[in-house]
């Protein structure tokens, strides 16, 4: 009985070792074909603690032999079409996505994506900038959450004439949301800074993410930049 019993160790070793590069080789290539929504190394490379919940997620679904294809559908899902650089891909999902949804659906839109501040200095203390943001849907927008790539900046929300109070890194206050209505306008003001710490001299860009129950992109992102000199 020996013999039988080596046999099925090895084809089971053969077959745990195909499937690890086969697993390996299909993480490389979801990898290639990600970012991550606030760094801006490639997502192979990023540990932030957004690229590794994202890459937590895809594992476990390469693990349960999940198709490549749907693997792109539930990463976009969860997190955000915005996160997948393949433009072919990210079409073909979005398609997916806007049927799935229907009709009646908010639709979250900001106005401008990015705003560069030029040259300042860190004397200049704290600068701002207001995103317009508007639900072009026809169906209740809710902001669930906003937050700041790094504790240098914040970020508030008018809505109407009620304003959020204001986030960073740790993002809004627990159990908080804003309801923007279909054709409504609401201001997103985000906040450098320049004084902080974390702010040095160069090139300086920052994240603020906006997560809400739009079912295409349930998170999406301004930037702002700046070029800091002493």
């Amino acid at each position: 009985m020996r013999v039988p019993i080596l046999s099925f160790l090895y084809l089971l070793l053969s077959f745990q070792l195909v499937f690890a590069q086969d697993a390996n080789a299909l993480k490389s290539e979801i990898y290639s074909k990600l970012k991550c929504c606030d760094c801006q190394v490639t997502f192979d490379k990023c540990v932030c603690p957004e690229a590794k919940e994202m890459k937590g997620y895809i594992d476990a679904l390469i693990e349960a032999r999940t198709t490549k294809e749907e693997i792109f559908y539930k990463v976009a899902k969860k997190y955000s079409l915005n996160v997948i650089l393949d433009e072919q891909i990210k079409d073909s999902i979005e398609q997916r996505l806007i049927k799935e949804a229907g009709q009646k659906r908010p639709q979250i839109v900001l106005e401008p994506a990015s705003f560069d501040f030029g040259e300042v200095t860190k004397k200049q203390g704290k600068i701002s900038k207001i995103f317009k943001l508007s639900n072009q849907g026809n169906a209740p927008l809710v902001i669930k959450n906003i937050r700041t790539s790094c504790p240098c900046t914040f970020v508030s929300l008018k809505v109407n004439k009620k304003k959020s109070p204001p986030s960073s890194t740790e993002g809004s206050p627990a159990n908080w949301q804003a309801e923007v209505k279909p054709g409504e306008n609401a201001e997103l003001e985000v906040v450098l800074d320049l004084a902080s710490p974390h702010v040095s001299p160069g090139k300086v860009i920052r994240d603020t993410s906006i997560t809400s129950n739009d079912p295409i992109y349930p998170q999406t992102t301004v930037r702002i930049e700046a070029e800091v000199k002493d």
